[in-house]
């Protein structure tokens, strides 16, 4: 069943209980809800998900995952209450979701239950309030390479440039 995104009272074709969104709420046919000045930023590795959704000074947060990819995020901020939903593009480890609150915000980690790159966040149409965090973004040939050297460096080559007798006291 696909229903217009307008504010206002809706009605589904098999029923005809009114379905009420409130105004300039995102509601997409896949399931992600992200209620007005609520922006959700992500970045991607190939085994985990960064989120952070920005809300001005979130009091009592509740964080709740599935393995389905379903993130739910209550929250209240400014005397009223805000309810993110997001139905990510592809399953998750819920068994494994960490989130921090502060006051800017509620930061998760997911990790992801199959590695890979999924090069978006939510299953369907994404929202104009969810953006790529340019500032975590890190390609797959950078991730590689972290991988094999975590140092930064690879130490073996670098032992062979200095000679046969390296690091030697005689």
């Amino acid at each position: 069943v696909v229903w217009p995104l307008r504010p206002g009272r809706l009605t589904m074709a098999s029923s005809s209980a009114p379905i009420v969104v409130a105004s300039a709420t995102s509601v997409t046919p896949g399931g992600t809800v992200i209620p007005p000045g609520v922006r959700v930023t992500w970045s991607e590795r190939a085994d985990r998900l960064s989120l952070h959704v920005e809300i001005a000074e979130p009091e009592e947060v509740a964080v709740s995952s599935t393995d389905a990819g379903a993130v739910a995020i209550d929250a209240d901020s400014d005397e009223r209450r805000l309810e993110v939903r997001l139905q990510l593009f592809s399953q998750i480890d819920a068994s494994k979701t960490r989130w921090t609150a502060s006051g800017r915000g509620v930061a998760l980690e997911l990790s992801k239950l199959r590695i890979g790159r999924w090069n978006v966040l939510v299953a369907g149409v994404t929202p104009a309030t969810i953006k790529v965090d340019w500032s975590q973004y890190v390609d797959e040939e950078e991730e590689r390479e972290a991988k094999l050297y975590p140092h930064g460096y690879d130490t073996y080559k670098m032992r062979g440039a200095m000679g046969k007798d390296w690091g030697s006291n005689v």
